[in-house]
């Protein structure tokens, strides 16, 4: 009687540890995009809150990307990471004299799915961002206020195009992305007000409800991505826009950059792992 059991046993067990062990039913590897970009180009200042010119020079800027499918609706979904480090010096656009230094550091969370599209190898991405911003900026003439500081959270949509294409025997990845904060809050003071005033816990006027109304942000970035083995080398544009508006204040940041980096996915394998699904982020070649 026992060895029936034993018997029976192995019968229901064994298609259920043959079934977990086959590569095609294992959880799929999501291996992590991941880019580092090297940007120089120029900036366009304008703080009424340190003086009421606008100011132009060059700037520079670092930043990294990260994204990952997720699983959900069979990995349809991605999230993305975005980390920036601004730096510009400029100088007033009516003389060529006067000095203005500015750096900032921008965060991106978003979550976006994709949709295929007809067009083979085309895909649209497309959902919602939150972002983190901190800048400061000093005026080497500005008198009593010669710095000022400005922070933001702001919560809005995103979209991306990427369309990847053969070209003879290179692999090619093109993409252009938009970002469009749409509700959030940001710190900025207004006209005259001292941030001695600011630190005594006077925020009445220091904290702002940011809309359209008072406050317009935009990304734009297209890149592309020739592909060598595992790598790529990235090449392309990005602008960014970041204005606020208060009460006899107004602030603006607009820069275009020439984009230079290399990009791949990493993810780490096994002997087992050869003929399991991969479902990657951002490339499909």
């Amino acid at each position: 009687m026992r060895r029936y059991l034993t018997l029976l046993m192995l019968a229901v067990l064994l298609p259920t540890v043959a079934r977990a062990e086959n590569p095609a039913d294992a959880k799929p590897l999501c291996p992590l995009f991941t880019a580092i970009e090297f940007e120089v180009g120029g900036s366009e200042l304008i703080d009424t809150y340190l003086a009421p010119w606008s100011y132009k020079g060059w700037s520079l800027a670092i930043g990294a990307e990260w994204m990952r499918a997720m699983p959900i609706e069979k990995y349809r979904w991605v999230w993305q990471q975005q980390l920036r480090f601004n730096f510009a010096r400029t100088r007033l656009r009516i003389s060529g004299n006067g000095l203005t230094d500015a750096g900032s550091l921008h965060y991106a969370f978003a979550m976006m799915r994709y949709s295929e599209l007809p067009v083979k190898g085309l895909r649209i991405y497309y959902g919602a961002d939150m972002t983190l911003t901190a800048a400061a900026l000093y005026n080497y003439h500005g008198g009593n206020n010669p710095v000022a500081v400005k922070a933001d959270i702001s919560w809005g949509l995103t979209a991306m195009a990427v369309y990847n294409v053969m070209l003879g025997k290179l692999p090619v990845t093109a993409r252009y992305q938009l970002s469009l904060p749409v509700v959030g809050v940001f710190a900025q003071p207004e006209y005259a007000e001292s941030y001695y005033e600011v630190s005594l816990g006077n925020y009445k006027n220091f904290l702002h409800a940011g809309t359209w109304a008072t406050r317009f942000d935009m990304t734009n970035r297209l890149t592309i991505d020739l592909h060598f083995g595992s790598w790529a080398l990235r090449a392309g544009y990005g602008n960014g826009i970041y204005t606020t508006y208060t009460a006899g204040n107004r602030y603006q940041w607009i820069s275009h950059h020439f984009v230079i980096g290399f990009a791949g996915d990493l993810l780490r394998w096994s002997a087992g792992d050869k003929d399991r699904k991969v479902c990657r982020a951002l490339y499909t070649l």
